[in-house]
């Protein structure tokens, strides 16, 4: 049983933010509720013990008996990993780490956590709407996150942040004498700048921002500042950063943060504050915070890659600069920056209303928890399928087979194409591909554009170009590709059935492919299969532009059906795109193999490479498939692609030069006669056919009227199975003295009880280069 006065906290790995100070105030005011500090860090886990909290590492063995009968799980973000123990159990109360106006969560624009987003929530979507609680600030911030996180009403809980609800006399985690440690006297002004990360510029950004930090210091030290850089956790590792840090640590009137101490607790002695786009900029107004710069140099660039929800320079404060020299300017000016009270007033109101409002946050943020039932709330499922060999397949089983039907059309056409270009075709149109797939990978800044599929007209355009195509003769290859895509479409039975089978249970079903040809094509390919299946939604990647492959057109699929469900499930055949991408997004993959050539129909293949022997290895091929009998594989390979033709053949040739009955002889001749019985049944052919019983020595010498058959004296002829000398003159058909008067260079071999390999092939060769016996 699941125990609602016993509370996991974490804040990654730090001891910080919401979580922190909800942390403290528990275990200060609320004894009825037993708190524990979670995380991965020891060096956190025993300084939080040092502060006197309860305090374990994640995977301990107490921190697993804590979990499997926690009630509540307290967070500061959405979490990409939920313990095991938790699902469907946990009340999850998410207090965030910032109001502001920059997209989150599922609105996210940030290529890298647009990813890790839409990821977390394929997978827990269903427990963030049951199980989740969050804290929101002000109507306009409610608005935002049920917006930006798909929250429901119950969900919300109305009240300020802890962070700075939180009487910060009444703690401190460390020694907050930062201008006493620097040799600073008490009028020295504090500034704080805080930056946000840069997507477009992550380890190059502080070079950008403080260009010349001894211009910095000089003014620092003329003004009295002290100037605190506290750089955003993804940016860390700058490498500029570290190397100031290294030079200047020690100047008084500079201090780079530890990103391990709560900046929030200092929050009091802060003059100034630089903000670009953080969301600190509104924790630090509503703290007491008045004088703020906006420094913006790449406000052009950030707009740029950035989408923000609010106008920027309308919901925030402060003197604007753009450039190093007017940030400088501004800090050489400190005492002359106005304070505008009433649009501070009007920023706190619009992000801080709850806060203003509540008397005690706190108590209010830890009754709704502890009122708040999980609910059951059951999401349905979503399931994507490919298109190629999934529910539909090709008659020629690999695609160049579409290429050989191009081929094949072009030889039987009256056209100026060149011969070069119709004789190797299938391999000019392979390379034409594989060359502008390359291209697309290498020239997205040459192309001014993100598209990373190919059009098929890219690769009509790639051979019309290297072989001086006119434009009639690229549309027809267009043309007649397309033909052929369309006349050798067929549908793949077992999943059009699984598909259809949802379909009637009312689930929701939608197509992904990663495939070159245009929407249409692919529309009408599917309704000669089934009309049904162009009423699905339609994710192609020559569309839209992104691939399966390297996860983006799953993403936009998230994205465009404002993902809702508890679950997706995708069925595919490549083992990359439709199994280890969507698996590593925590789509719950359904892969299938496709049938490939085996060795025999390989071979016949490569040896008369055209359309009509596509057709026929993967008529092959699918038998095969779907009976698993060796016996019955014979037969409908071997004997239907030489035995058949060959039969069929004789029947026609017979029919021709007026032979009214064709015999057949045992016992070979029984399987013959009773295909060219079927043949001349299906067919109405006016021609009979009798069975004659008799040994193939039997007939086979009295048929040389005019000459030997070479195949007498063939490996496989009347010397096969010789062992000794008594077989010998059966093989050769003679007696023992027509043997001695035709061959007296052979007569050692009477003696012979058993004849070696080299003895038989003596034997037959003497036997085929004797004219006598002859």
């Amino acid at each position: 049983m699941r125990n609602k006065k016993i509370w996991i906290f974490n804040a990654t790995n730090d001891f910080v933010g919401n979580p922190k100070w909800l942390f403290i105030y528990v275990n200060k005011y609320r004894k009825d509720i037993d708190a524990y500090w979670m995380c991965d860090n020891v060096h956190v886990v025993n300084y939080v013990k040092s502060l006197g909290f309860n305090a374990e590492l994640f995977h301990s063995k107490k921190a697993e008996k804590i979990k499997s009968v926690a009630g509540v799980f307290v967070v500061h973000q959405v979490k990409e990993h939920i313990p095991v123990k938790f699902e469907n159990e946990v009340v999850i109360l998410n207090l965030w780490h910032g109001v502001g106006i920059k997209p989150i969560e599922r609105f996210v624009d940030s290529p890298g956590i647009r990813y890790r987003t839409y990821k977390k929530y394929i997978k827990y979507n269903e427990m963030y709407h049951n199980n989740q609680l969050f804290l929101v600030t002000s109507p306009l911030m409610e608005q935002h996150f049920t917006k930006m996180l798909n929250l429901d009403e119950d969900q919300i809980i109305r009240a300020g942040y802890p962070a700075n609800m939180f009487n910060k006399a009444e703690f401190r985690s460390f020694d907050h004498s930062i201008k006493r440690h620097k040799g600073l006297n008490d009028e020295t002004k504090v500034v704080l700048y805080a930056p946000t990360f840069r997507d477009y510029k992550m380890n190059n950004f502080f070079a950008e921002a403080i260009p010349d930090m001894a211009k910095l210091l000089k003014i620092l030290k003329k003004n009295n500042i002290l100037l605190i850089i506290k750089l955003h956790y993804l940016v860390k590792n700058d490498v500029n950063f570290t190397t100031a840090k290294k030079m200047y640590e020690n100047h008084p009137n500079i201090l780079f943060w530890d990103n391990k101490k709560d900046i929030y607790e200092i929050f009091d002695q802060i003059d100034l504050g630089i903000l670009d786009y953080s969301s600190i900029y509104y924790d630090m107004l509503t703290s007491g915070v008045k004088k703020f710069i906006r420094y913006i140099y790449d406000y052009d660039k950030y707009m740029e890659n950035r989408t923000l929800v609010y106008d920027y320079k309308e919901k925030t404060s402060g003197v604007i600069v753009s450039s190093f020299d007017e940030l400088l300017k501004a800090l050489d000016q400190i005492d002359a920056i106005e304070i505008n009270e009433k649009k501070s007033k009007e920023i706190i109101n619009e992000f801080w209303q709850y806060d203003q409002d509540d008397k005690n946050g706190f108590e209010k943020i830890i009754d709704t928890t502890l009122k708040f039932s999980i609910k059951k709330k059951q999401l349905p499922k979503l399931y994507s399928f490919d298109i190629f060999d999934t529910l539909i397949q090709r008659k020629t089983l690999r695609p160049d087979g579409i290429f050989y039907y191009v081929k094949d059309k072009l030889l039987r056409m009256s056209t100026d194409i060149p011969i070069y270009v119709i004789q190797n075709y299938p391999r000019i149109r392979i390379q034409a591909e594989n060359y502008v797939r390359d291209y697309y990978k290498k020239s997205e800044f040459i192309r001014d554009e993100k598209r990373i599929e190919i059009r098929f007209i890219d690769i009509i355009n790639r051979i019309k170009n290297i072989h001086e195509l006119t434009d009639d003769q690229a549309q027809l290859l267009y043309n007649l590709e397309i033909e052929a895509e369309i006349a050798n479409v067929e549908e793949k039975k077992d999943k059009i059935k699984v598909l259809h089978n949802l379909l009637d249970s009312y689930q929701d079903v939608i197509l992904i492919s990663d495939m070159y040809l245009p929407k249409e094509v692919i529309l009408e390919m599917l309704y000669q299969v089934d009309p049904r299946l162009t009423e699905l939604p339609l994710y192609l990647s020559s569309d839209i532009g992104n691939q399966k492959s390297t996860s983006t057109l799953y993403l936009d699929v998230f994205e465009d059906l404002k993902y809702n469900y508890s679950e997706w499930i995708h069925y595919g055949d490549n083992k990359y795109a439709d199994f280890n991408v969507p698996k590593k997004l925590n789509i719950k993959p359904i892969h299938h193999t496709i049938t490939k050539f085996n060795g025999y129909e390989n071979k016949i293949l490569n040896r008369n490479k055209n359309y009509d022997t596509f057709l026929l290895t993967t008529q092959i091929a699918r038998f095969r498939e779907n009976d698993k009998s060796r016996l019955n594989y014979y037969v409908y390979s071997y004997i239907s692609s030489y035995f058949i033709p060959y039969v069929s053949w004789s029947i026609k040739k017979a029919i021709k030069e007026n032979i009214k009955t064709l015999y057949f002889i045992s016992r070979d001749g029984e399987l013959l006669k009773k295909i060219a019985d079927e043949i001349i049944s299906v067919k109405g052919y006016n021609i009979k056919t009798k069975y004659i019983y008799g040994s193939r020595k039997a007939w086979r010498i009295p048929s040389f009227i005019n000459e030997v058959d070479k195949e007498f004296f063939s490996p496989f002829g009347n010397f096969t199975g010789l062992t000794n000398f008594d077989s010998t003159l059966r093989a050769l058909y003679i007696s023992e003295q027509e043997f001695d008067d035709i061959f007296p260079q052979l007569k050692h071999i009477k003696g012979c009880s058993e004849f070696t390999k080299s003895t038989k092939e003596l034997i037959r060769v003497s036997a085929q280069n004797n004219n006598k016996y002859k």
